[in-house]
C-alpha cells in the first residue's frame, strides 16, 4: 500500500455550501492522506524510470530502481557532493545485473533529494557506475 500526502484545496468562499466542497476538510490547506493498493506485478516490472533530479542541490542524472535495496552515487558525481564520506561497517555486497558481486565500503549519509518540491534524505553508497550519477533504490 502506498500512502500519498495531498494538500486539500481551500474551502470555497461563497455563501452557500453546495456539492463543490463535499469530501474536503474545512479550513483549507490541511493535508489529507490517500492510500492506493500496490499491485504485486509492479515489484517484478521491467519498467525503467530515469530523470534529472536535484541531489544535494545539483541537477543529477537519476535511475529509479525499485528492485534495488540501496541507493548509489557514482564516483564521478560524488566529487561534487559537499558531504563527508563515511565507512560502512560491515561493507555491503552488491549483486550486479550481470551476476557479479561488488563490495561497497563507503557511504554518503543524509543526501538531500528533491522531487516535485518534496524533500527527502537518502544514504548514497559509493559505487563505480557510469551511466547515471545516482541510482535511487527503495531504501
Amino acid at each position: 500500500m502506498v500512502v500519498v500526502p495531498v494538500a486539500a484545496p481551500p474551502a470555497p468562499s461563497g455563501r452557500g455550501r453546495g456539492q463543490a466542497d463535499r469530501g474536503h476538510p474545512r479550513g483549507g490547506g490541511q493535508t489529507c492522506f490517500y492510500d492506493f493498493p500496490v499491485r504485486m506485478e509492479a515489484a517484478t516490472s521491467d519498467v525503467v524510470i530515469t530523470g534529472i533530479v536535484p541531489v544535494c542541490h545539483k541537477d543529477t542524472s537519476v535511475l529509479f530502481d525499485p528492485g534495488s535495496t540501496y541507493s548509489y552515487v557514482s564516483s564521478y558525481f560524488a566529487q561534487y557532493l559537499d558531504i563527508s564520506l563515511d565507512s560502512l561497517s560491515p561493507p555491503v555486497y552488491v549483486s550486479t545485473p550481470v551476476g557479479d558481486v561488488i563490495i561497497v565500503y563507503c557511504v554518503y549519509h543524509s543526501c538531500l533529494v528533491t522531487i516535485s518540491g518534496c524533500e527527502s534524505r537518502v544514504d548514497l553508497l559509493l559505487l563505480n557506475i557510469v551511466d547515471f550519477d545516482v541510482v535511487l533504490g527503495m531504501d
